[in-house]
């Protein structure tokens, strides 16, 4: 039995060392990619993909970062000017940023310190995330509380 257990943890171990980064509580990666869409379903998850690969995604309960991109340092600051008017409806949008993206994702919660929602970032910049969109996904069956904002300079609509 005592082989058995330590047998799990060691795979346990050898799985969170390589590899995705799934299942995350607050995480940012740097991927080599300067083109992304973004899927946003307000009622669902967000999801960012480049050449077919998943790089994150996020839901009401759970955030992930895909193995594509490495792990890194989260932000020191977040600039959000030029982020558009909020989107409240399902949609799906290409980007191309000027510099390789990197990608935050993090947990919302209330007051009362339960976890109500995520917040998925996508931006340029190292120690400042300059924001390019920024999905966050929050109370569920509430309308008016899940939303996507698009820098337009970055981001068209339309775009597949």
């Amino acid at each position: 039995m005592l082989r058995l257990a330590v047998a799990a943890i060691g795979v346990a171990v050898l799985a969170v060392g390589f590899g995705s980064t799934a299942g995350v509580g607050t995480g940012t990666v740097a991927c080599s990619t300067t083109s992304f869409a973004i899927s946003f379903d307000p009622k669902q998850r967000a999801v960012v993909t480049s050449s077919g690969q998943v790089l994150a995604s996020a839901s009401f309960t759970s955030r992930s970062l895909g193995g594509a991109c490495r792990r890194i340092a989260g932000p020191k600051r977040f600039l959000d000017g030029g982020l558009g008017a909020e989107i409240r409806r399902a949609i799906s949008f290409r980007c191309a940023a000027s510099e390789p993206i990197r990608i935050h994702v993090n947990p919302i919660t209330d007051e009362a310190g339960k976890v109500v929602g995520s917040y998925l970032g996508v931006g340029i910049g190292t120690t400042k995330l300059r924001v390019i969109v920024s999905a966050i996904l929050k109370n569920r069956g509430d309308p008016y509380a899940s939303r996507v904002y698009r820098a337009r300079s970055y981001c068209k609509l339309g775009a597949r």
